[in-house]
């Protein structure tokens, strides 16, 4: 009489060459109706057990996840277990899934050991964290330091006003005093308006900036900052505003746009010996605003870095600058959903072009 074999069933043949661990549990019953060799071991190394795999331990790996009546619900999530006898913990990435075999529903569920990819996305974690701490102790130390800077130098800048008022009222303010009095006075402006650049520079990077967008005249802003900084120069050059089209609003923030035009402008003077030209071109669907100059231009191995915080032409060593102007102009434009480009010559002039697009109310009548 022949003895008789053990009969392997199709499902053991296919859990069998599956690599990763693999287990089939019988829901109505309570047990394991079989676990592959991958899931032997994996379980033998959480629970230190030689007696298999037991529907205890598939419990704990499944804790509190609710195993679906639907046959066609594949459910996947991660869990963490401490590996027996060791002070280290096991990442498992587990799938169940519903099946129905001989009127009896199972799940089968599918265990990967992702400890590695684990460990290295919370060391990541930690140094972002880390990262991001140091970031925030920088960037409250540069709005301090800028404050206190702006402190000293409100009062500096009030002397001057008063000790200039009490020599002109005694009749004492000659050329002498005039031409050092306001070598201060401008000096003062310089380091103000490097301060405010580096305080906006530093809300900017920790993503603290507000934008109060509205519809906003953009003609106007060009009205006010023209009177504002531009107006009754010493070098008597003036800035050229040329207008075409039907006036309409924009939807931005006011402030924003009054420091994207004063910077682009202030260059234009900066950089250039005749008058700039800023252009305001309404057309159908958008805004284009030109800021143009006849100066020393920008090289076009700078072109690329020109937004760069920081950066500053290699053309531009002997003129004062922060590098940070740029850098500014182009996240407010960004910010109020406007697009900045610009095309430059050596020796040839430089245009800046900005592009909004009108607020829906004021599109309706293009």
């Amino acid at each position: 009489m022949k003895p008789q074999r053990s009969i392997i069933m199709p499902h053991e043949l296919i859990l069998t060459a599956i690599a990763i661990p693999v287990v089939l549990v019988n829901r109505a019953q309570q047990t394991v109706t079989y676990a592959n060799e991958g899931a032997h071991t994996l379980l033998n190394k959480l629970f230190n057990t030689k007696r298999g795999v037991s529907y205890p331990n598939i419990k704990i790996i499944l804790h509190d996840h609710i195993l679906s009546e639907d046959e066609s619900h594949v459910t996947t999530f991660e869990t963490r277990l401490p590996l027996h006898g060791k002070k280290a913990d096991l990442w498992l990435e587990v799938t169940v899934t519903t099946m129905i075999w001989d009127s009896d529903r199972h799940s089968v569920v599918t265990l990967t050991d992702i400890s590695e990819r684990k460990t290295k996305e919370l060391d990541m974690i930690q140094s972002l964290e880390k990262e991001k701490s140091l970031h925030e102790m920088k960037s409250h130390f540069i709005s301090m330091a800028s404050h206190e800077f702006k402190t000293p130098l409100t009062a500096i800048s009030s002397t001057i006003d008063l000790l200039e008022t009490k020599l002109q009222m005694d009749n004492l303010l000659d050329q002498f005093y005039r031409h050092n009095i306001s070598k201060i006075s401008s000096e003062i402006f310089k380091l103000n308006t490097m301060l405010d650049e580096i305080l906006t520079l530093s809300t900017i990077v920790s993503n603290n900036i507000e934008v109060k967008q509205q519809p906003v005249d953009v003609q106007q802003v060009i009205t006010d900052i023209k009177y504002q900084y531009f107006s009754e120069r010493k070098d008597e050059r003036e800035l050229d505003v040329k207008i075409s089209g039907m006036p309409r609003t924009v939807y931005a923030d006011k402030n924003q746009l009054s420091k994207i035009f004063t910077n682009l402008v202030g260059n234009a003077f900066k950089y250039s010996a005749g008058n700039p030209q800023l252009k305001l071109q309404y057309l159908k669907h958008k805004l284009v605003i030109k800021v143009a100059d006849n100066g020393m231009g920008i090289p076009a191995a700078d072109m690329p870095y020109l937004f760069n915080s920081f950066y500053r032409g290699s053309n531009v060593a002997a003129i004062e600058g922060t590098g940070l102007g740029l850098s500014i102009v182009k996240d407010f434009v960004e910010r109020n959903n406007g697009t900045i480009f610009v095309e430059s010559q050596e020796h040839k002039g430089t245009v800046f072009t900005i592009e909004f697009k009108y607020t829906p109310e004021t599109a309706a009548f293009a």
